[in-house]
């Protein structure tokens, strides 16, 4: 019962505060747990977050599969100040969510504040519950700051 607490706690906040993403996450692991399934827990801890990134990455590339995207208009963009600006937010997105990664892997404890804060977000500030990973990168990156 102990291990299975919190992922109701979760899942009824995520309910309540609208984060349909997170209210699913949760019943699925609360599922997996129930049906004493945990045998796949370690495949999709290690393969889960590669699944996501991918079907992200799926949808991303769709406009340009619709057309929506030309080549030309591509290159246009590259090399644009916009096109320039959004290079460097690529590069520091896949720094931080680097480092959120590593950061939760040596610091799982900070899970629930990072749950709680894109919760908080999702609500209230009009948030999108893909940043768990990127959350925990800007934590890595204020406790470097902070901490030492």
């Amino acid at each position: 019962m102990d291990t299975v607490l919190p992922l109701l706690l979760i899942f009824v906040i995520a309910l309540l505060t609208k984060n349909n993403l997170l209210a699913a996450a949760a019943a699925i692991v609360f599922f997996l747990k129930l049906m004493r399934l945990t045998r796949f827990f370690p495949l999709v801890q290690v393969r889960g977050i590669e699944a996501g990134l991918l079907l992200l990455t799926v949808a991303l590339l769709i406009p340009f599969a619709n057309g929506e995207v030309t080549l030309k208009e591509l290159i246009h963009s590259i090399f644009s100040p916009l096109g320039m600006l959004a290079i460097v937010g690529g590069l520091l997105g896949a720094y931080l969510n680097s480092q959120g990664l590593d950061f939760l892997a040596v610091q799982p404890s900070i899970i629930p504040g990072v749950l709680l804060g894109v919760m908080v977000s999702v609500s209230f500030f009009g948030g999108v519950s893909v940043g768990p990973i990127m959350a925990a990168g800007i934590a890595a990156l204020l406790a470097k700051l902070f901490l030492r």
